[in-house]
């Protein structure tokens, strides 16, 4: 009876230190036991900017920095030391398909977008570009005009540029 009561004791211990972790059989690797049950939602968790297919279809050579940000969105990196080259990624954590990662690079010359690279390429099909040849189009930025503060500022030499 003693050793049965000590062997429980050490069962109990390790299940508290492996936090009621069971080892995954096929790949040996620590998994949560609780996760596995069919009755457990798991939530699919996704970051970054979704950005589709149809999306990508729009992008044109020449567009500006406005248009690109009416499409697809605040890029989530812009290069620190290249301004002209953003970055957009997306990533979805689903546990039935795994982990999905897109990526999508625009290059700008001169304000303009010159070329982009990454997971999505642009549609070819003839049939395609015929149905979908609308660019977007932002309309014209209204200029405001500055307040007793900002002239005060611009006065002394300290400016605040809007870029967006």
């Amino acid at each position: 009876m003693r050793k049965l009561l000590i062997l429980l004791a050490i069962a109990t211990s390790i299940g508290q230190l492996t936090a009621c972790a069971v080892v995954d059989t096929l790949g040996g690797s620590v998994v949560g036991g609780i996760d596995k049950l069919p009755f457990v939602y798991r939530i699919e968790v996704r970051q970054g900017n979704i950005v589709t297919q149809k999306m990508v279809d729009q992008l044109r050579p020449g567009m500006d920095e406005r248009q690109i940000i009416f499409l697809l969105g605040t890029p989530l990196l812009i290069d620190p030391f290249d301004s002209n080259r953003w970055d957009y990624f997306y990533t979805l954590k689903n546990d039935d398909i795994g982990t999905e990662r897109k990526i999508i690079t625009l290059i700008f010359e001169g304000g303009k977008l010159a070329s982009f690279s990454g997971d999505y390429k642009p549609n070819n099909d003839p049939e395609h570009l015929s149905i979908n040849t609308e660019v977007v189009d932002v309309p014209p930025r209204e200029v405001r005009e500055r307040g007793l503060l900002e002239r005060m500022l611009h006065f002394i030499g300290i400016e605040y540029e809007e870029k967006y």
